[in-house]
């Protein structure tokens, strides 16, 4: 039983939400609500792709995850101070107020191939073995996007299915903007190696479908008048902040960008119990897990702190400005990672070690104190797929 009578709400069960659900509910009473009754780790996402059995380990059920949380399967639609407008799986609309409430919906993506946005534990598992069918008969995929999602996918279909023919076309002057010019170098040359085709300073023209990732083969053109033809297109363009909820009453509280407005206590700014988390903060650094880690130890401690009386006494969080910290998979067996005070890592061995063999599922695993699962049988499965796809 929670130690204190006082309540906690927390809108997102990503990295952030189901992370400091976790912390928090030994001692206070969370409500979590998330459309999903499930967590997935979401760097799992371009393996489970090529490797459904993957998707085994990689998602993880709330009830396994936050057996004392209170789960309500909805989304919040409309935020204010004093409660917040939340619409459930049955369409039924309801209120949900707390001493504390943390925002963290995350992004929202043009499709389902990193994040689903509604659906069971089931249904996910099953949309990744239906994509897998249909990638085993592609001949030629197009990845639209060369950030780190649209490279990671690039690395998984060029390892498993190496007679596949995959083409990156990225708007900007090179893949990998966020991190350092070496990363990118090293990455499009492993991926050239594999035969994979990037193209960059060029995008699609005219209007093609985001959201469908099972349509049919085609053509499209580029703004330079490239033609590219297609069997399989994968839009991997990243995400959008996730603050719909915000722009009705409060838009005073998100940036140009759509993102919400944070002090460096990690509160909503004006607000004296409210948080915000993630993704749709407009903290000046690379939205990336590899931060929100730090996000989470600092919101914890004042979230208690606030519960406690204490606000006076809080931690200011220094946001990771200009940091090219990034850690990229090219497949089970290869990547390359800039890490802070070594730089560039291109041995197998290590990018192996830190994610490429398991896509960080043991650590949220363990963070999310669930029993340990040997992914290295999903590795197994991926030689598997990709003798498969080779016949």
């Amino acid at each position: 039983m929670p130690l204190s009578s006082k309540t906690v709400a927390i809108f997102g069960g990503g990295i952030a939400g189901a992370s400091l659900a976790r912390r928090l509910s030994p001692d206070y009473p969370v409500t979590l609500v998330d459309p999903l009754d499930y967590f997935e780790v979401p760097m799992s996402a371009p393996r489970s792709l090529v490797a459904p059995n993957f998707a085994e380990a990689a998602i993880i059920p709330f009830s396994a995850a936050l057996p004392t949380v209170r789960h309500i399967r909805g989304r919040l639609i409309e935020w204010s101070a004093d409660a917040a407008k939340v619409q459930e799986k049955d369409g039924h609309m309801s209120t949900l107020s707390s001493d504390v409430s943390v925002l963290s919906t995350g992004s929202r993506f043009s499709n389902p191939l990193m994040r689903s946005e509604q659906g069971t534990l089931e249904e996910r598992k099953t949309f990744y073995r239906r994509f897998h069918a249909r990638l085993q008969r592609a001949q030629s995929v197009l990845i639209v996007g060369g950030g780190p999602i649209g490279i990671e996918v690039a690395g998984e279909l060029s390892e498993a299915f190496p007679d596949k023919r995959v083409t990156v076309l990225e708007a900007g002057p090179r893949i990998l903007g966020g991190t350092t010019p070496e990363l990118a170098a090293h990455a499009q040359r492993v991926l050239a190696e594999r035969g994979v085709n990037v193209i960059v300073n060029e995008r699609l023209s005219g209007s093609q479908s985001t959201d469908d990732v099972f349509a049919p083969g085609g053509e499209t053109t580029t703004d330079r008048g490239r033609t590219l033809s297609y069997d399989l297109l994968l839009w991997c363009i990243g995400g959008q902040p996730n603050t719909a909820f915000m722009r009705g009453r409060h838009l005073e509280l998100l940036d140009s960008a759509g993102r919400i407005k944070v002090d460096p206590t990690l509160r909503v700014c004006g607000q004296r119990s409210v948080f915000a988390l993630g993704d749709i903060t407009d903290l000046a650094e690379n939205k990336m897990a590899w931060h929100v880690q730090g996000q989470v130890k600092v919101a914890e401690a004042n979230i208690r702190s606030v519960l406690e009386g204490r606000s006076d006494a809080l931690k200011r969080y220094k946001a990771k400005t200009n940091d090219p910290t990034m850690v990229v998979t090219l497949g089970s067996r290869a990547g390359a990672s800039q890490l802070p005070g070594i730089g560039l890592v291109t041995t197998g061995w290590l990018n192996r070690m830190a994610k490429s063999a398991h896509m960080l599922v043991p650590k949220y695993r363990k963070t999310l104190g669930v029993p340990k699962a040997d992914v290295l049988i999903h590795q197994t499965g991926i030689r598997q797929t990709a003798a498969a796809g080779d016949r």
